[in-house]
């Protein structure tokens, strides 16, 4: 297999916002590996599948997702089935510094962990 480029990292990190900016369950679901580790300003969380599900039937709004967009994305490469993407990005305001895991588990790339945290 072929090791990670930033080109297609990004790609999936693209669809992956644009999930969560549909609230397409489904999609979102495909590109995560469950269970996924998410840490943010409210702490660290390791969320399965269901659990997960849960979070995006529950979101009310996607209103705070429409205008995101990647900016200064680096890719660090681990080895060929691993790759960390870091950028930024603006949240309802707030600009945010984002680290995204993604590894290949039977040839298909999911995202295993995400951070997102506030500039201060």
């Amino acid at each position: 297999m072929n090791a990670p480029n930033k080109e297609e990292i990004l790609n999936l990190e693209n669809q992956y916002w644009d999930a969560m900016k549909t609230k397409d369950v489904e999609a979102a679901v495909s590109l995560t590996k469950f269970p996924c580790i998410v840490t943010g300003p409210e702490g660290v969380r390791s969320i399965d599948e269901e659990q997960y599900r849960q979070m995006m039937n529950a979101m009310t709004s996607t209103d705070r997702f429409k205008d995101i967009e990647i900016n200064e994305p680096q890719l660090t490469i681990l080895n060929e089935d691993a790759a960390l993407l870091t950028y930024n990005i603006e949240v309802s305001g707030m600009k945010m510094l984002d680290v995204s895991t993604w590894v290949r588990e039977n040839g298909k790339w999911v995202c295993a962990y995400h951070s997102e945290n506030p500039v201060h």
